[in-house]
This record gives structure tokens, sequence and C-alpha cells, in this order.
């Protein structure tokens, strides 16, 4: 195998401001805002799947103060984009401009394109101190003149908050420092701040591991797993977890040496059989750390309980849509069950999101075994059989059909959130349309959503699209609930769970926490929010409200509907949400370093329980479910121009089906004195666990 290496993560340090010649720590870039106020990720942690080497990012409101960290000389600022955390793209900088807000709205014109959201193409500015180091900060806005050589004082107005980075949906600034020599620095200890920063080096990752290496090593893994995630019984019985335990080591030790690719594959199922969406490998699979593989000529997704070509190479044609009984002569049935429990990042026996990855993924649907000649033999369902010789990639014809989807409906209602997080159309004179991408507004966006939705108001129908919706603030959603719902919200049951409040053995190999108490409170304690959600007196919508949700209906787009259904005011068209209805395991994360193979595992530590309430309508293990399903087809993932799930909502309005059963109806008899909206207003509002060091950034709470 090759020789891999990545960044040194190496123990977290120390170091005070005083080791560079300084007499004081530099000020906080937030004016007003004390010194690590609301720091959204540090260095060492992942955003997303992306590492953070040297970057703070720091959240605020939209256009708060930004303030110099120190005196300086502006050497240089720019209007840029980041299209990754380790790369960036400069518009430019223009003289005429006489103010970064002038330059921004030359840079974002409408005839403009980037690969990005044009909010995230964004001002940013160099500061030389007097030792030689520099400051970048950007996610600049504001109407302050730059011009190169000119001096700042400490203190000093810089511009105001804006957005740096597209993976992350709130207002903030990133802030780097750099060594005189024009190396990495650390951004943490100069500001007086427990440092997570690690300087560059190499840690080479080893080609195999001896049985002992790798069975600690797995030892490790599932040891933090037990003692860290707090729903790992919700997934597996003690039973199966010792049996997946006793299997895996058996494995590890049946040879004297396991490769470093075999050893990742026992860690990726380890994540698989947990298998929740929070839970997930950090460090990239080395199966795709090469630029060869092989693909099949014909490759097949799961839609239902069939198998059925989806993708051809040039040649194949005739195949496209028909179906598959058997693979390598193991029935369909069979293998779609031996392949679904490969599947991970779902929440219990959350169906959704394996029925996408199964549809779309091909690679999945042979787990991911691609790095080798293949050959494979598939019986159609009219009892003829093909043998399928793959072929390395740089020898694939033609693809059909085009993996850009173009024109097909269910890709292309990405593109209109393009210039703004919500849409509004009239879809004739009774049916109001309102899709919205994300619960990330500040409150600027608000107001100019809430006029927006005024004048749709009068309409007798509503439809709400929260598909391809990530989530976001509760405040957000509990002010959106207010529009919508007409009676004060219903009581449900919640609270917060972790395994223990300190004394975590296995935190040791935790890269962003370290063994001592992590919570301050109680281990499990209640967190419904005691206010109801009360109807907004000057805006509340009176019509018939169908939202549409699927897999692409995250976090609080999936509280948000739920919320409408426990308290019976709209329906549900589509598809389950991608997450669960009565809990989620998330808000905290401990990023573990296995100590021989150094793979990253991210385990969430807290699990939000949202409702205890198991209905037909709302099954244990499940999202929310939809009241009229539509389910996952090879048309609409491959040939539909029109949006099928959309078009159901209409069909429903036209025929005048509405709200069924209330099956909350006889629970909630006895619960006059309501409280709180349910779920995930819980998640981060009341916290049993407030954690010590993260109490500033609940001010900004996040599904």
């Amino acid at each position: 195998m090759k020789r891999n290496t990545i960044i040194l993560l190496a123990a977290l340090s120390f170091v005070s401001y005083s080791a560079y010649g300084q007499d004081e720590n530099l000020l906080w870039p937030l004016k007003g805002k004390d010194a690590g106020e609301n720091i959204l990720y540090r260095p060492q942690e992942y955003v997303g799947s992306e590492l953070n080497f040297g970057n703070l990012f720091i959240g605020g409101a939209f256009g708060d103060t930004v303030v110099a960290p120190a005196d300086g000389i502006i050497t240089d600022y720019c209007i840029l984009f980041k299209t990754s955390i380790n790369t960036m793209n400069t518009v430019g900088s223009r003289a005429e401009s006489p103010t970064l807000d002038a330059f921004l709205a030359d840079a974002r014109k409408p005839e403009y394109s980037y690969p990005v959201p044009k909010r995230y193409v964004t001002g940013s500015i160099s500061l030389k101190l007097d030792d030689g180091r520099k400051i970048y900060i950007s996610g600049l806005e504001g109407d302050k003149e730059y011009k190169t050589g000119m001096k700042v004082k400490r203190g000093e107005y810089l511009g105001t908050t804006g957005y740096a980075y597209k993976k992350i949906d709130e207002p903030h600034i990133r802030l780097s420092i750099g060594t005189p020599k024009g190396t990495s620095d650390d951004p943490m200890a100069p500001f007086g701040l427990k440092s997570t920063y690690i300087a560059p080096g190499e840690l080479v990752i080893p080609d195999t591991l001896t049985r002992e290496m790798a069975l600690e090593d797995f030892d490790v893994l599932l040891g933090a797993i037990e003692e860290i995630f707090p729903s790992l019984y919700d997934v597996a019985t003690p039973q199966e977890l010792s049996d997946f335990d006793s299997t895996m080591k058996a494995h590890i030790a049946s040879s004297e040496t396991i490769s470093y690719r075999d050893f990742y594959d026992i860690a990726s199922r380890t994540t698989a059989f947990i298998h929740d969406s929070h839970l997930r490998m950090l460090t990239d699979n080395p199966a795709f750390q090469t630029d060869t593989f092989y693909a099949p000529n014909i490759m097949f997704g799961k839609f239902g309980d069939s198998l059925i070509v989806t993708y051809v190479q040039e040649g194949y044609e005739d195949f496209l849509g028909k179906r598959i009984v058997s693979i390598d002569g193991e029935p369909a049935a069979q293998y779609i069950e031996r392949i679904g429990k490969t599947i991970r990042n779902y929440d219990t026996r959350n169906e959704s999101i394996k029925d996408v990855v199964m549809a779309m993924s091909w690679n999945y649907m042979y787990e991911n075994k691609i790095t080798e000649p293949r050959t494979t033999v598939l019986e159609l369902a009219d009892g003829s059989k093909i043998t399928d010789k793959w072929v390395l990639n740089r020898e694939v014809r033609k693809i059909t059909p085009p993996m850009t989807k173009q024109g097909v409906a269910y890709y292309e209602r990405y593109k209109k959130y393009e210039n703004s997080p919500y849409v509004f159309k009239s879809l004739n004179d009774s049916i109001a349309y309102f899709g919205l991408s994300t619960f990330v507004l500040d409150e600027t966006q608000m107001d100019i959503l809430a006029d927006s939705l005024r004048k749709y108001f009068s309409y007798p129908y509503m439809i709400i699209d929260v598909r391809d919706n990530s989530g976001g603030h509760i405040e957000v959603e509990r002010k959106m609930l207010a529009w919508f719902l007409n009676e004060p919200s219903r009581k449900t049951e919640s609270y917060s769970y972790a395994n223990k409040t300190t004394g975590f053995k296995y935190l040791k190999y935790s890269m962003n926490y370290d063994t001592a108490a992590i919570f301050q409170k109680n281990i499990k304690e209640e967190n419904g929010l005691n206010d109801r959600i009360m109807p907004d007196s000057l805006l509340n919508y009176k019509g018939k409200l169908y939202v549409l949700t699927d897999e692409t209906s995250v976090s609080a787009a999936s509280a948000f509907p739920a919320s409408l259904v426990r308290n019976h005011r709209a329906v549900t068209v589509g598809r389950e949400t991608a997450s669960g209805y009565h809990f989620m395991t998330a808000v905290k994360f401990a990023q573990i370093r296995l100590p021989n193979s150094y793979i990253m595992v991210r385990i969430p530590m807290i699990k939000e329980v949202f409702d205890t309430t198991v209905t037909p309508r709302t099954p244990e293990g499940r999202g929310l479910m939809p009241d009229y399903p539509v389910p996952l087809t090879y048309e609409e993932l491959y040939t539909a121009e029109n949006d099928m799930v959309l078009d159901e909502a209409l069909r429903l309005i036209s025929e005048g089906k509405y709200l069924g059963e209330d099956y909350f109806a006889f629970l909630d008899k006895d619960k006059k004195d309501c409280s709180s909206a349910w779920p995930y207003a819980a998640a981060g509002i009341a916290l049993i666990v407030i954690i010590a060091s993260g109490a500033a950034a609940l001010r900004k709470r996040k599904h």
C-alpha cells in the first residue's frame, strides 16, 4: 500500500501570549464580546468532513462590529470566496470602490456567478503586526474604506460580520494568524485562550498493524462508543453488541498482521453497525485515495423491494430501467437485506436515508468493493443473464443517462435557492407556495420573510416546502411556528441525557475534550421550555397547510413540520424526514483518534428526547412520517421533469383531502397547562448539560 501522511494531531497544549514577547493579549475581534465567546470551530475540529487546521470561526449576529485585535498595517484587502477550508479564490481588488460594501455590491452583481452562494463572496483583510506576524480576517462587510499601507489601531472598526465559509450557515468571521515566515501560527493562545492548535508536522500512517495494535484500536473504538454514545441501546441490544465485538476480534486475531485498509474497513463496519446519523468516520476511506478503480457496465439501485438498472455504459442502453432478480446467484431480496446492513448515517430505524443511498449510489450497492477487477453475473426479470466484466475507470465509455441529471426535477429544485434562502410564488388564485432552504436566518432576513409571507396569507391554501433544508436555529423555528399555529402549542415530554458527567476513560483519545468534568449538571433532566408557543397576533395564517418533506429534511426541518403535526395543524406530503421524530443524538461531539491507526471518529455525546409519545402516526424509531406518502421511484430520480411530491400536494388540495385523525387528542386532554413547542425546541435551549467551555455559544442555538 502506498504510504500516506496526514497533519500531525498531537496532544493539546496551552501557550501563553507572553511567549511571543508581548505584554497583553490580542483584543477579541467582535466588539463587546469576551475572548473565546461563540467560537464555532477551533483548530483540529472538523467542519463537516474537513479538518480545520489553523482557523478560528467566530459566530455573531449579522452586522456585528469587527475591530482590529492589535495595532497594525493593512497589507492587503480583497474580495474572495472559499471552495474548501484550504483553498480560496480571489475576486480581486478594486481601488475605485470607495468602501467594502461598494466593492461587495460590484462583486455580487447578478451577471456574475460563483460556485458558492453570493453571501459567501466576502471581504478579507490582512493586518501586519509590529512583530511581523499577520492576522487574516474574512467574512467582512461594512462601510470601511481600505487602502494598503493604512495604519489601524487596536479596537478600530474594520467592518461588520458577514459570512466567511460556505459550510457554516450562521453569520461569522474567519480568523487565522501567520508567522513572519509566512507559515501558519496559533490563532488561540494570543487571545489568552487554551489552545487546540497543533504545529504543522507529519504523521506516517502505517501500511500494516500488528494483531496487538489492531485489537487495541478496536477496543478503543468500541469502548469509546459504549462509554460516550448515549443512544447505543436504541440501536443494538447488549447481545448484538457482544456478538459483533466477538466477530470483529476473531477476524483481527486470525492473522499476525492486518493491513491499514482492512482495519479501516473494520472501523467503518463498526460505525455502520451503530449507524447513527451524527456518528461518523472523519478519516477518509483509503480505498478512494487512488486514481484507479473499476466500474461495471451496468449499475443499479434499490427502489421499494426491487433492484432496477439506473446507469449503463455505452452499448448497454437497452437494460436501463430493467429489474434485476439476482446478482451472482444471490436473490435480490437477500441482496437488499445484506447491503442494507452496510449503510450508515441514519437514526435507529429511519428508512428514508437508506432508501435514497441505495437508490442513487451504485458503489454502495457493491459495498464499495471497486478497487480490484471484477466480473458480476446479473439475472433479469425476463430470465436473461448478463456477464458484466468491469473496466478501469479510465476506460469507461459514455454513461447513460448523464450523471449531471440536468432537467430532472429532483435535482433542479435545488437551484431555486441560489440567490435567496426562501422563495414564494402563487400557484393559482387560491394556492401559495413557500419554499425554505434553512432555519439559519438573521433578524433582517426574518423581517423580509415576514413581509413576503404576509402577501400570501389571504390564500386559502399554502404549501410549505422544507425539502433540501439542513435545519438551523430554534429561535427561527419557534418564530415561524407562531405564524402558523392557530392555538397555543401542546405539551410534550422532553429531556436531555448524557451517559455520565465526568470520569470519561476514553476521552484521553479525544482531540477536543479532556477527561475532566464535561457536564456541570445532572445526567438526565427535563429540558422542555416552560413557555408555550403562542400564535402571533399580528401575523398568523388561518388557511390550510400542506408541508412537503423527504430524506433531505434535516433537524429543524424535521422539527418544524413535526410541531405542526403534533398540534394537528398541517398535513405532510412526501417521505420520512431524515431526523428522528422522538429523539436525536447530537449537540456535543467527541473526536476520537485511535492510537495506532490514527483513524478519527466523531461520537455524539447527548441524547435529546423531544417526545416520548408513540402512536400509529409517530412510530418508534422513525423520522416524521408523511400523512400522504410519495414513495421514491426510478422516475423521480432519473427521468421526471415535474416535481412529483408537489404534484401530489396539488392533487390532495383539488380533491379536498386534508387533516385526518388527531392521534394526540386523547393525550392532551389532561395537559391544559401546555408547556413548550415540541421537538428540537429542546435542542440547545435548556440543555441539562451546560458545557463549561461553551456556555456563550448557546446564545446561537442550532439543530
